[in-house]
């Protein structure tokens, strides 16, 4: 069996492996969660911008089919239908453009929500993971040299890598010498 030094240092590293691993996949699972979310929200906004052009060039070729049924019901086709015409013409591409600069600001937002919520997240760096796992190792030396400094001072045997009681600190009595007499080392009773 290992000295509670040993035992305790390599739990130590262990636990503190397995939390900055922890730390690395939470990290990743958010950015994932933000960056799809952010990936919906610029598709629905896409779309949103995409159904108002459409209703607005319906609305103006409507405005404009309706002129010439009227101008050709009067007979007023001149130079002041066509400079109408060209006016509506003028409001379509100017409503055009006011969609695209809408929807070019919305898609800005929803990338500064998605940038200052991915800003948030914390992942420990290789520099960070390394001292997180290397104070873990010297808090568990300082825990496995209390136990053991314990372990001696009470008298509590220690025991070899086979599990055999190696030496019994207060009265140096084997595991066989405990059989044969049925009496168990301090500590073990």
């Amino acid at each position: 069996m290992c000295e509670p030094t040993t035992i305790m240092v390599g739990l130590s590293i262990a636990s503190a492996a397995v939390s900055v691993y922890s730390q690395q996949q939470t990290a990743k699972a958010q950015t994932a969660a933000i960056k799809q979310q952010q990936e919906h929200e610029r598709e629905e906004a896409h779309e949103t911008a995409e159904e108002q052009l459409g209703q607005r060039i319906r609305a103006q070729r409507e405005q404009r089919a309706r002129a010439r049924v009227a101008a050709g019901e009067s007979g007023a086709l001149g130079a002041s239908f066509a400079a109408m015409m060209n006016q509506s013409l003028q409001d379509q591409d100017m409503d055009a453009a006011l969609v695209a600069k809408q929807s070019a600001f919305t898609q800005r937002g929803i990338d500064d929500r998605a940038n200052t919520a991915l800003a948030g997240i914390r992942s420990p760096s290789a520099l960070e993971a390394g001292l997180q796992i290397a104070s873990a190792g010297m808090q568990g030396y300082s825990a496995g040299l209390s136990i053991s400094d314990r372990l001696a001072s009470s008298g509590t045997a220690l025991t070899d890598s086979a599990g055999n009681i190696a030496q019994s600190v207060d009265e140096g009595t084997s595991l066989a010498d405990a059989i044969n007499t049925g009496v168990a080392p301090r500590g073990y009773a």
